[in-house]
C-alpha cells in the first residue's frame, strides 16, 4: 500500500464502473472478450487489495441491463468467466474474509450461472472482512422502479421517506459508495447506483480496465481523502 494513504480516512464502500476492456483488447489486435477475460483478473485483484487496504465494500459494475445488446458471442464469454470463475475462486473469497453479493436482477441469467451466483453467495455470507458486491443485470432506473413496485405492492397508501424507500432498493443494507471510479476515460455515469450515487464521489480515470493495479487503486483513495465533503452544509472556517 502506498505510504500516502492515511488509513484513518479510508472510504467505507468503493465502486468501479470497469470500462475499456473491449479497447485495451483491440490496441493489442485481439478480440473483445479477450480484454474482458484479462479484465476479470484485474477485478479480483482489485477486491482483494481493496479489502487489504480497509475498504469494507468493494461494488462491481460487470454487466449493466443495456449489456444485453451486445453480440451474443460476447455475452456467452461474459457469462462464462462469471459463471465458471465465481464459482472457483469462491475458496479465494473465503480465504480472504470476504462476502459476496449480487446486485441487480440475475434471474435473466441462464439457470446454471445463476445457480453458481447463488452458491458462492451462499458459502461466502458469513465472512465480514470485506463485501464483494457484483452488479449483475443491474441498472440504476430499474433498481428505482423495482423499489417503487414493492412500495405499491406492499402498501399503496404507505408515506414513502427517503430513508423507507431506500429499504426497498437492491442491497439497503449496504452503506452508499463514498466513490466512484471509472475507467477508459469516459465520462458518464452510465445508469449506475443513480439514487445510491446522491453524494458520491467521482474519479474518471484515463487508464483501460485491464491495467488497473494495486497502486492506481491507491492514487484514486489518496485522491478521495484529498476531497472535502460536506453533503451540503458550509464548510466551517
Amino acid at each position: 500500500m502506498n505510504k500516502k494513504v492515511n488509513r484513518e480516512k479510508i472510504p467505507k464502500h468503493i465502486a468501479f464502473i470497469m470500462d475499456g476492456n473491449g479497447r485495451w483488447a483491440k490496441k493489442r489486435g485481439q478480440i473483445r472478450t479477450f480484454g474482458h477475460r484479462f479484465g476479470y483478473k484485474r477485478m479480483m485483484m482489485a477486491i482483494r487489495h481493496c479489502a487489504d487496504i480497509g475498504i469494507k465494500v468493494v461494488s462491481i459494475y460487470a454487466f449493466s441491463t443495456e449489456n444485453w445488446n451486445r453480440p451474443q458471442e460476447e455475452l456467452d464469454v461474459i457469462f462464462s468467466l462469471i459463471r465458471d470463475n465465481m464459482h472457483t475462486d469462491a475458496e479465494e473469497f473465503i480465504k480472504h474474509d470476504i462476502k459476496v453479493v449480487t446486485m441487480g436482477d440475475i434471474t435473466r441469467f441462464p439457470q446454471d450461472m445463476q445457480d453458481k451466483l447463488r452458491d458462492v453467495v451462499e458459502r461466502t455470507k458469513h465472512n465480514t472482512r470485506c463485501t464483494f458486491n457484483l452488479c449483475a443485470n443491474y441498472g440504476g432506473r430499474a433498481d428505482i422502479i423495482n423499489a417503487v413496485n414493492k412500495i405499491i405492492a406492499k402498501n399503496p397508501s404507505e408515506p414513502v421517506t427517503e430513508q423507507t424507500f431506500s429499504g426497498y432498493l437492491y442491497n439497503p443494507d449496504l452503506p452508499p459508495p463514498d466513490l466512484i471510479v471509472r475507467t477508459s476515460g469516459e465520462q458518464r455515469i452510465s445508469n449506475f447506483m443513480l439514487w445510491q450515487m446522491a453524494y458520491s464521489e467521482f474519479l474518471f480515470i484515463k487508464t483501460f480496465w485491464p491495467d488497473m493495479n494495486e497502486k492506481l487503486i491507491d492514487k484514486c483513495v489518496i485522491a478521495f481523502q484529498k476531497r472535502k465533503r460536506r453533503f451540503g452544509k458550509i464548510e466551517k472556517e
